[in-house]
């Protein structure tokens, strides 16, 4: 069998609903010379029975089999026994059009770039729709300029942050990678940034394919992001691997505040989604081990705009109390709902009688409003005023660059 030119790495763990469409969507690659190493993670479902049908079939199947380590590990391990000129990762939830690895490879091979990247169909698990709004995954953040040119991360840095960071639609130089003795952090989850980092600051030649190549299953049921639990708290870890690539470029100070907003919307996020009975261990984590919780490297004059809302919130929440955090947020909730009513809602005036608040239609033969010093004022016709002492002037504050 002569070598192949791709290597397609499939980590595989109890995926046994969803293996076969993706082994057979790289099978019928236009692309034929490639082998598809399948790492078998420590499956215990017929993940591993599955595999066999196939590498008994065609013989560029092959199986690597090791004790469950995550999804790094195994992709650390199948590029350890790799052929192929080029790597390319395909998870085993997820598949890829048939003309993927082609079109790719041709990008590259006639560009010379280490790195291509191609545009992703979200396939929602739960309506079992495409979603193609994400900018994210659409490539959308690239303009003309960057077609059909190699190009570094330089000319990314508007948008650096929103570069798609997943190791899955992406096509690269095994030599490169080499060079960069680049691997996925062992044991965590949301392994993808720091691996991408860790390579796109030190190329010069990266090219994007803008077709649709590559489908993402996303709300996929017993999947880790899904499950929510304890391995989130990796997610402090990662940014901080990330953290570590970043601050060395020559334009860290120049993407710094965009990775710091980034990084803690994504905590918020993360914490906010976290299976409740670790949001102390969380909180606790952050508080002790995260850069970004450093106001010497990253002050809170750094804060403006919108952003103000969420920094409210991690500021909170990098205190370490999770129920004072859980107030802050209540709080905050009314308010910037409050404010959305008053300032964004035509037609609508607000009202707080006793301890219930609502909102009205106008009916400006009947009521009057004004906001002063603070506070509302809601006035009937008859002349009588109501006070209610409700401020803003916090939020405010956040908001008053946008």
């Amino acid at each position: 069998m002569k070598k192949p030119i791709i290597s397609v790495i499939v980590p595989v763990y109890n995926v046994e609903k969803y293996l076969a469409k993706c082994l057979d969507t790289i099978l019928a690659q236009t692309f034929s010379n490639i082998e598809i190493i399948c790492v078998n993670d420590g499956s215990t479902d017929n993940s591993r029975k599955i595999l066999a049908q196939y590498a008994q079939k065609d013989s560029r199947v092959k199986i690597v089999d090791k004790k469950n380590g995550g999804l790094s590990s195994a992709r650390n391990a199948g590029m350890k026994v790799a052929q192929g000129e080029f790597y390319s990762f395909i998870d085993s939830d997820d598949w890829i059009d048939e003309t993927m690895l082609e079109k790719m490879y041709k990008s590259m091979v006639s560009l010379n770039t280490d790195i291509t990247i191609c545009a992703v169909h979200q396939y929602d698990e739960t309506n079992q729709k495409i979603d193609d709004t994400n900018p994210y995954y659409t490539l959308e953040y690239f303009d003309e300029s960057f077609n059909n040119k190699a190009f570094s991360y330089v000319e990314t840095k508007p948008f650096l942050l929103d570069v798609c960071v997943m190791a899955w639609n992406k096509l690269y130089r095994k030599s490169f990678i080499d060079e960069c003795q680049a691997e996925f952090p062992d044991g965590l989850i949301f392994e993808d940034g720091p691996f991408f980092f860790s390579i796109f600051f030190k190329t010069k030649r990266v090219s994007i394919v803008r077709d649709f190549l590559y489908y993402y299953r996303i709300n996929r049921k017993g999947s880790i992001v899904q499950k929510a639990g304890k391995k989130f708290l990796n997610v402090i870890d990662v940014v901080e691997l990330m953290y570590s690539k970043i601050k060395d470029i020559p334009d860290y100070e120049d993407v710094k505040y965009t990775f710091f907003r980034k990084k803690v919307e994504d905590f918020i996020s993360r914490f906010e989604n976290l299976n409740p009975k670790y949001r102390v261990a969380y909180a606790r984590k952050l508080k002790k081990e995260s850069s970004l919780c450093n106001e010497e490297l990253f002050p809170p004059s750094m804060v403006k705009g919108s952003f103000g809302y969420n920094y409210f919130l991690f500021k909170n929440l990098k205190t370490g109390n999770v129920l004072f955090y859980d107030f802050q947020k209540f709080k905050l909730k009314v308010m910037y709902k409050t404010m959305e009513i008053l300032y964004h809602e035509e037609g609508v005036y607000f009202l707080k009688f006793k301890n219930f608040i609502t909102r009205i239609k106008k009916r400006p033969k009947f009521y009057d409003f004004y906001y002063y010093d603070d506070k509302i004022y809601v006035r009937l016709l008859t002349k009588i005023k109501f006070e209610v002492p409700f401020k803003f002037s916090e939020l405010e504050k956040f908001n008053e660059n946008d």
